[in-house]
């Protein structure tokens, strides 16, 4: 009996009434496990082309096939999230006024009562799943590996190690077992709530560390303050930050192609609108047009007189999605600084980020003033629907603050039932 990965260069998702095909093209995603007997191929005939068996990929030459698979699936899960994840915050509004917003399913994300059932919740968390168990099954091939290149070892163990982290993260941040009980399952676990899953994450995300390259430290670094202030642990968000990233580091960014198409384009862009943006945000473009060069927006149609606006952040179906940038860990340092009573050190950091879009320094800043400026510096991007919870605005009177884990799971994990 062997043991294959398969890979699939297409992958259709129903959605209600909605058909939509995502097309693709996998640089090493691997996207199921199949058990398959000897006797299930004809005598005499190849195995199938599209499938690769398992211990093929513990070689040093099949590393960054492996790698590139983790990536792809991180790109996928985190494409999904970040969307859904802040049409469940204040940022995105389903809005029947625009033509194209017809899927039911969102209207209840937007309204804070997502069903354990939905279908597009549903392909996030396997998204996720699948994710995760890329991350983790990479560090333990590397110990099957005997390698010649050091820095292919570093790679793999690095890449395992950080999105393993990542993965733990998103799960925190976005999904969980009750409406303000954030967190998920490993592997079939008991429900692990945020705050264990993300020491979890920053376990991780640590043991990464050793095995990057510089940059790749600092990225590791950022994270770690950002997974840091989420939990409120703002000194050691500071000291994290103060090893992140730095202005000539580039964007950690989820990227994509016109076959493995920006969900945020797909969904809340010029693929289709399914979900308008908060009209604060043209708002904020009226008190300073300046602001355009962090928040792009356009006018999308609108089945009455109503003026609606879309995100034109992804205006490409390959528009790569920030992760992580330089300007966020200078806000983390921010709003460390300014929650330790130092709001002239904070000033200076936010003055930072300001000057590199070209907008006008500020002359005072406080805690409040820094939540505006996050939901300007990472509009779009997930992170939304994580501030709107730690710093206690959440926009509804009660219902869903998290993705719910779906039936699907709850079904298959007996400790949820």
């Amino acid at each position: 009996m062997r043991v294959y990965f398969m890979l699939h260069s297409h992958l259709d998702f129903k959605k209600g009434n909605i058909m939509k095909k995502r097309n693709f093209i996998l640089f090493g995603f691997l996207i199921a496990i199949s058990v398959v007997g000897c006797k299930d191929f004809v005598q005499g005939i190849d195995p199938p082309i599209n499938v690769v068996q398992d211990n093929f990929l513990n070689t040093e030459n099949q590393t960054k096939f492996v790698v590139n698979g983790v990536l792809s699936q991180f790109y996928d899960a985190y494409g999904q999230l970040s969307c859904l994840g802040d049409a469940l915050s204040d940022e995105l509004v389903f809005d029947k006024r625009a033509p194209n917003a017809t899927y039911t399913n969102y209207q209840l994300i937007d309204q804070g009562n997502p069903e354990i059932i939905d279908v597009s919740i549903e392909d996030a968390e396997l998204s996720l799943g699948r994710f995760r168990l890329y991350a983790d099954t990479l560090v333990s091939r590397v110990g099957k590996i005997v390698y010649n290149d050091s820095s292919l070892r570093n790679l793999a163990l690095f890449t395992g190690y950080f999105y393993g982290g990542i993965a733990r993260y998103l799960y925190a941040s976005y999904f969980g077992l009750q409406e303000t009980k954030g967190g998920g399952c490993i592997d079939l676990s008991a429900f692990i709530p945020s705050d264990a899953m993300y020491d979890l994450a920053i376990g991780k995300i640590t043991a990464s560390i050793p095995y990057g390259t510089p940059e790749q430290q600092r990225i590791a670094h950022t994270m770690l303050a950002r997974i840091h202030l989420i939990k409120g642990e703002y000194s050691s968000a500071q000291s994290e930050a103060a090893l992140g990233m730095i202005s000539s580091d580039a964007d950690l960014d989820a990227q994509f192609s016109s076959e493995a198409q920006n969900f945020w384009w797909i969904t809340t862009g010029a693929g289709r609108v399914q979900f308008v943006l908060d009209q604060r945000f043209h708002n904020y473009l009226l008190e300073d047009p300046k602001e355009s060069s962090r928040l792009p927006i356009v006018v999308t149609p609108s089945d009455t007189s109503v003026v609606l606006y879309v995100q034109n952040k992804y205006p490409q179906d390959a528009s790569p999605i920030p992760f992580a940038t330089w300007q966020e860990n200078e806000l983390i340092q921010a709003e460390a600084a300014s929650r330790g009573g130092d709001n002239a050190t904070a000033l200076i950091m936010v003055n930072d980020i300001r000057t590199s879009h070209g907008l006008d320094v500020r002359t005072a800043t406080t805690i409040d003033s820094i939540y505006i400026e996050r939901d300007k510096e990472l509009f779009c991007t997930g992170a939304r629907i994580i501030d709107e919870r730690r710093f206690g605005k959440w926009h509804l009177p009660s219902g869903w603050q998290y993705l719910p884990i779906t039936q699907r799971e709850r079904t298959a994990n007996s400790h949820l039932h």
